[in-house]
């Protein structure tokens, strides 16, 4: 059946009405141009053309919002591609569906975060508040390197060095593993870039702070001063003391079990416990025990997970009261740490300890005994009271 033609003028193609089927015009000037009119009333513009002897009929857009000069020159770049031996259907498919960076970033926190990071949520949501908000649905393969690069260097200026580089870590490990795994093609955008440099923190509490440490978490409510004190006297990192367990806890032994799922070296710690954070601990359990229902966690809270979350408020307040706003969580861990050493424990022991790693010293670890430890925290504690 022949299709109608006629010159594709704006009043020609407005006085085209709709009918109870689809039908189709075309235009003199650009035979395969054509316009499908729907019983709806829709208009839009499609290019008709053989593609390897397979006739085929590819949208271009709707009318009015699209011109026809505009639809001309589309259908036109089209032919040129089909002649050069291109299948513009083929490819429209194709990039359908080629994967987002939302999809990606899904993909990588259930086939992998979840798996292998430590603080797989953490790394979600630092990617959900960076990078989604500018690339969640943008193709992954039009992600390119200078947006990366831009991102990075604003976000230094904005959130700090650290942060910056912190997030460009996650990224990059999203498109290590979507090349690895074939989601994505070319090269990871991340590559090469430069990171800010960093520098290693050794801000620890002088005895002037830690008076002034104490009297300013004295004032804080029993949850929040057991948390803080115990950051100080186990010298344990953050997220190991909320997460604390009663089952993990040896009072006769003296000693405290964080799993190997918890820990960041993916290695057993097994932290020894001054009399000074048993005294804590003591209270801690007693204070449970009142409880209709006794919690499982040390620091129980109404988070999901049902153990107290970041307390970042209350450690604002007591810096406030400390008038000392340069110090970290993290730095009461280093405090433990540098005491030790000020109390004259090799380093060695200081490193058991604080389950640090390193292949020079893992060999003198394994034979260290608990003992010497036990005496270098409660040395360290004594002298820092």
């Amino acid at each position: 059946m022949a299709i109608t033609k006629i010159p594709f003028k704006i009043s020609n193609l407005e006085k085209l009405i709709f009918q109870p089927e689809r039908y189709e015009v075309a235009d003199t000037k650009t035979p395969s141009l054509r316009i499908a009119v729907y019983p709806s009333g829709v208009k839009t513009f499609l290019l008709y053309k053989k593609v390897n002897n397979v006739p085929q009929k590819i949208k271009i857009g709707r009318f009015p919002d699209l011109s026809i000069e505009q639809a001309t020159k589309e259908a036109k770049r089209l032919l040129a591609k089909i002649t050069l031996g291109h299948n513009p259907q083929e490819e429209k498919k194709a990039e359908k569906l080629e994967i987002t960076f939302n999809e990606l970033l899904e993909i990588y926190y259930q086939q992998h975060s979840l798996l292998y990071n430590k603080n797989p949520t953490h790394n979600k949501r630092m990617m959900e508040i960076h990078l989604v908000p500018i690339f969640g649905r943008s193709k992954v393969k039009n992600i390119t390197r200078e947006q990366i690069c831009k991102i990075h260097t604003q976000m230094g200026i904005n959130s700090g060095h650290g942060g910056a580089n912190r997030v460009i870590n996650v990224v990059s490990s999203i498109f290590n593993f979507g090349i690895r795994n074939g989601y994505v093609k070319g090269i990871n955008p991340c590559l090469g870039l430069r990171k800010f440099p960093s520098y290693s923190r050794d801000r620890f509490l002088s005895t002037e702070e830690l008076k002034l440490f104490f009297d300013a978490v004295e004032q804080e409510e029993e949850l929040f001063r057991d948390f803080f004190k115990l950051l100080l006297f186990t010298g344990a990192r953050k997220s190991n003391v909320l997460s604390m367990k009663w089952a993990h806890l040896d009072f006769n032994l003296k000693r405290w079990r964080i799993p190997e799922t918890q820990t960041k070296n993916k290695d057993v710690n097994i932290v020894v416990l001054s009399q000074y954070a048993l005294e804590i601990l003591s209270g801690r359990r007693e204070a449970n025990s009142e409880f209709a229902i006794p919690s499982q966690y040390v620091f129980p809270g109404e988070s999901k997970d049902g153990y107290l979350k970041d307390p970042k408020r209350a450690w604002e307040r007591i810096k406030k009261r400390m008038k000392i706003m340069d110090i970290r969580m993290h730095d009461l861990r280093r405090t433990l740490g540098s005491y030790m050493a000020i109390s004259g424990i090799s380093l060695p022991i200081i490193g058991k300890a604080l389950n640090h790693k390193s292949q020079v010293s893992t060999a003198i670890y394994a034979r260290l005994s608990q003992n010497p430890v036990e005496d270098a925290i409660n040395i360290a504690t004594a002298h820092m009271l």
